[in-house]
C-alpha cells in the first residue's frame, strides 16, 4: 500500500510531492547485504530468492518518480508482507510521516555529535531547512544517501539552507561517522527516536530484523554489531526528508519505507527552489 499527498504549492513540480510506500519497508536490503559476513539473521528476502542475488542496481528509479535507490537493493517499488520471507516491521500502521502544511512539533530536542542538546525548534526559525531522518550509519543504503546529500549541500546552502540529518545513532558513532570530514553539514542523535516519533516516522523492529544489524561487521567499530534492541528499545524510522520554513511549517516531504530508496536530489533541489517562491495553501 502507498499513499501519496499534493502539494499545489510547489509549481512546476510533479502532483505527487509527497510519498510513503507502507508496504515497501521489506526492500530494505533484501538482496544487497553490505560487504562482510552474514553470519546470523539474514535480512528480508524476496521469496525463493538468496541474499546476493537478483534486485535492481544504484539509481533505479522507484514507481513514484520522485526517489530512486542509493545502492543496489532488491527492488525499487514495494514488497507485500506475503511476498516477503519476514517484514522488518511488526505493524505499519503506526508509520504516518507528517504532511505538507503541518508544523514542526513542538519540543523537538536531538543530541549533537559532542552530546549536546539541539533544538530543532529554534534552528528552523533561523533558518530555511532541509531535514533528513537516516537509520543509522551501519545501514548502507544511508551512506549512500549521505554522500548523496553531501553533493547538493553547496546549492541547498547558496538557496539559504541548512541541511540537517536526525538517525538514531548515538553522538559516539555519529563523530566515527565524521571522522574523516566528508560531511559538511549537521549530523543529529535521535538514539530514542522521540524526535522521529513526533514527526511520524518511529516504528518497532522484528526481531529478526535486530539480530541482522547485530549481526553485521564494520570497520569503524562504533558502528559494528549494533544491537538496536539494547539501543533504541527495538525501534526503528522510516527514512524521510522535510523542507521546513522559518515558521516551522512543512513545504515538502518525501518518506518511503522501502529503505533502499530515497527521495531524488533534483526532485529535492527543485522542492528547495519552489519552496523559498511560493506559499502553502
Amino acid at each position: 500500500m502507498s499513499w501519496r499527498l499534493s502539494n499545489s504549492g510547489l509549481r512546476g513540480l510533479p502532483i505527487a510531492i509527497a510519498s510513503c510506500a507502507l508496504g515497501s519497508l521489506a526492500a530494505f536490503a533484501a538482496e544487497a547485504p553490505p560487504p562482510g559476513s552474514m553470519n546470523g539473521a539474514p535480512p528480508p528476502l524476496i521469496k525463493g530468492t538468496v541474499v546476493g542475488k537478483g534486485g535492481v542496481e544504484a539509481r533505479t528509479p522507484a514507481p513514484d518518480g520522485l526517489g530512486e535507490t542509493t545502492a543496489r537493493a532488491g527492488t525499487a517499488g514495494e514488497y507485500a508482507a506475503d511476498k516477503m520471507t519476514y517484514v522488518p516491521w511488526k505493524d505499519a500502521t503506526v508509520i504516518k510521516p507528517l504532511a505538507v502544511g503541518t508544523r514542526v512539533p513542538a519540543g523537538s530536542v536531538v543530541r549533537t555529535q559532542n552530546d549536546e542538546t539541539f533544538d530543532l525548534d529554534a534552528a528552523v526559525a533561523r533558518q530555511p531547512t532541509v531535514l533528513i531522518f537516516f537509520r543509522g550509519g551501519w545501514c548502507p543504503y544511508c551512506n549512500a544517501h549521505l554522500r548523496d546529500l553531501q553533493q547538493s549541500e553547496p546549492a541547498l546552502r547558496d538557496m539559504g539552507y541548512q541541511l540537517l540529518a536526525i538517525s538514531t545513532d548515538t553522538p559516539e558513532q555519529l563523530r566515527a561517522m565524521a571522522s574523516n570530514g566528508q560531511f559538511s553539514y549537521t549530523l543529529l542523535s535521535d538514539v530514542r527516536l522521540e524526535v522521529a516519533a513526533k514527526f511520524g516516522l518511529r516504528y518497532q523492529l522484528d526481531e529478526r530484523y535486530i539480530a541482522h544489524v547485530k549481526a553485521k561487521p564494520d570497520e569503524r567499530a562504533a558502528l559494528a554489531h549494533v544491537d538496536l534492541q539494547e539501543q533504541t528499545g527495538g525501534n526503528m524510522l522510516t527514512p524521510a526528508a522535510f523542507i521546513l520554513d522559518r515558521a516551522g511549517t512543512i513545504r515538502f516531504v518525501y518518506a518511503n519505507n522501502n529503505y533502499s530508496v530515497r527521495v531524488k536530489q533534483s526532485v529535492l533541489l527543485d522542492a528547495a527552489r519552489a519552496a523559498l517562491r511560493s506559499e502553502v495553501p
